[in-house]
């Protein structure tokens, strides 16, 4: 083979041409297609990944994320404020398209109360009514200390309903000297002055107020005897007195002062209890009752709305 190929050489000079030798087939690719791919990329060396070239891109892509964080930072100083500018740029949107906030109704106050709650109900900078959220405004109205309650709706495209109900004072709590409305769970009603509600029984003592909630809600629920309360007492900070307009004092247990309450209800519904002539009434033994008689015997039904 060598003598020949020298004899080859020796004739022409020159080396004779090599054979084509198509290119492997590759899966999945046609024939013609796989040619000219390996035609595209002969004579070219694959990418070599250096320790210099990744730490570019590493470098890059911290270079990229830094710029992302400046820009929110550039917004306002945090994510949220980027998140802020958004939402008030949807509210920009939604106000031009037709839904900006054109009426605020108030259903269960009026006047001053009615116009406080107006301005609790859309959040800074914003005005239509995508951005006035049931819930949040729910939130913020019944943040209001005189407020038990309010409902939210939004009335598209451009009115927002709130149905307001007031705390209402069921006592008046006397400590230190002043003298303060609290509603049925002890807690201070501000809208209301205490001097003009001299119908509402007192409540007495240091921190008897916030104290005084079951109390208050079992009278809710034993009307008759409610409205013949002057005053609740505390006693050693323990338990309660109840202190009749007839004079009558009133002893509960320290626990089930609910019971014992409605237990006085149900007696005064069938032998009208509170309407005998009697100074005192002991329901702090459980099962039993005592009464003390009024010292000075009228006889007859004691008229308790005389105090005689």
């Amino acid at each position: 083979m060598a003598a020949v190929r020298a004899r080859r050489q020796s004739r022409g000079g020159k080396e004779p041409p090599r054979r084509y030798v198509p290119p492997p087939p590759t899966r999945g690719v046609p024939r013609l297609a796989a040619i000219k791919m390996n035609g595209a990329f002969a004579g070219v060396d694959a990418p070599k990944v250096t320790k210099r070239g990744l730490g570019g891109v590493l470098a890059s892509a911290v270079l990229l994320c830094g710029t992302a964080m400046a820009g929110a930072t550039w917004i306002g100083g945090s994510l949220f404020d980027a998140r802020e500018a958004f939402a008030l740029g949807g509210d920009a949107l939604a106000t031009q398209a037709g839904f900006a906030v054109r009426d605020i109704k108030v259903d269960g106050v009026a006047g001053a109360r009615a116009e406080e709650i107006r301005e609790m109900v859309m959040p800074p900078q914003r005005g239509s009514l995508l951005s006035a959220e049931p819930e949040d405004v729910k939130a913020r109205v019944e943040s209001l200390d005189w407020v038990e309650s309010a409902h939210v709706r939004r009335l598209w495209p451009s009115t927002v309903q709130i149905e307001v109900a007031r705390r209402r004072a069921v006592a008046r709590w006397q400590e230190n000297g002043a003298v303060t409305l609290i509603d049925v769970a002890g807690e201070r009603v501000m809208a209301e002055r205490a001097a003009d509600r001299r119908d509402l029984p007192l409540v007495v003592g240091r921190g008897a107020g916030p104290a005084s909630a079951d109390v208050l809600r079992a009278l809710e629920e034993a009307p008759e005897l409610r409205r013949r309360t002057r005053a609740l007492v505390r006693i050693a900070d323990r338990r309660w007195n109840i202190e009749l307009k007839t004079g009558i004092a009133i002893a509960l247990p320290e626990h089930g002062a609910d019971a014992a309450i409605a237990q006085l209800e149900t007696l005064q519904a069938e032998y009208a209890l509170l309407d005998r002539p009697l100074s005192r009434i002991d329901l702090r033994a459980q099962g039993r009752i005592a009464v003390s008689v009024h010292p000075q015997l009228a006889g007859g039904v004691y008229d308790w709305a005389r105090g005689a």
